[in-house]
């Protein structure tokens, strides 16, 4: 048996399925922003098995250009306690979060040893917005331009949330987040593990590292050293 539907039932059918349908995108909390700001739910952060991580391993040195043009390479960076190697991206809102923190830790542990280094992994930055922000890290470190992807694909970078110590002798201690405050989709009021500086406080005590690498919030990297042709280089650089 057919059943004939009229004009108006028809009408009514229609507009209780669009209803339904617009529901999840008229909802105000889907549609309230996410305020970095604001303490969420912390889903933790993941540790990685060291051997997984590289630990150990020696790093190949790299020659680079500076962000203000001069030409040296990774191992003449080498503090007498070793190196902290930053990625930085200016357009990554988890990098840019951990810009302050990491400029006082640079200034903290440059007095003890440790030399530090920023690599810049965006290739659509010209050199004087890579320039500003390096200024503005206000940080006794290293700013590396091309030659970051380079670098980036020795480390095996996948975040730009990373940060890696190496050794005197560049051999990779530690890998991983800073620490458990910041991440995409949730933010603590405080950090709970403080990978970096516990890292850090290890190598001054001539102690294994306890947490040697983990997971590290930020957006994906793709390590080509392909990338760094598109890299910005100041008018100024020489090679030497």
């Amino acid at each position: 048996m057919t059943t004939v539907v009229d004009d108006k039932t028809m009408k009514a059918m229609i507009i209780t399925l669009l209803a339904a349908l617009l529901v999840p995108v008229t909802n105000a909390e889907a549609l309230e922003p996410f305020d970095p700001a604001k303490a969420t739910r912390w889903p933790g952060v993941e540790t990685v098995e060291p051997e997984e991580a590289g630990i150990g391993r020696k790093i190949e040195d790299v020659p680079f250009f500076q962000l203000y043009g001069q030409a040296t390479s990774l191992y003449k960076l080498t503090g007498d306690m070793g190196t902290v190697i930053v990625v930085r991206d200016p357009d990554c809102p988890v990098s840019v979060r951990y810009g302050p923190r990491i400029s006082k830790m640079a200034h903290n542990y440059s007095n003890k040893g440790f030399s530090f280094a920023f690599i810049y992994l965006n290739e659509h930055l010209d050199v004087n917005r890579l320039q500003k922000d390096a200024a503005n890290l206000r940080a006794p470190a290293v700013k590396i331009g091309r030659g970051s992807f380079a670098i980036a694909s020795a480390l095996d970078v996948k975040s730009t949330g990373e940060v890696f110590v190496l050794d005197s002798e560049n051999h990779l201690v530690y890998r991983g987040a800073i620490d458990d405050q910041y991440g995409f989709g949730y933010t603590q009021d405080a950090p709970t593990h403080n990978y970096l500086r516990n890292a850090l406080d290890a190598r001054l005590k001539n102690m294994s590292i306890h947490t040697p690498a983990t997971m590290a919030p930020g957006c994906a990297i793709d390590a080509d050293p392909k990338k760094d042709d598109f890299l910005p280089v100041s008018p100024d650089s020489a090679l030497s």
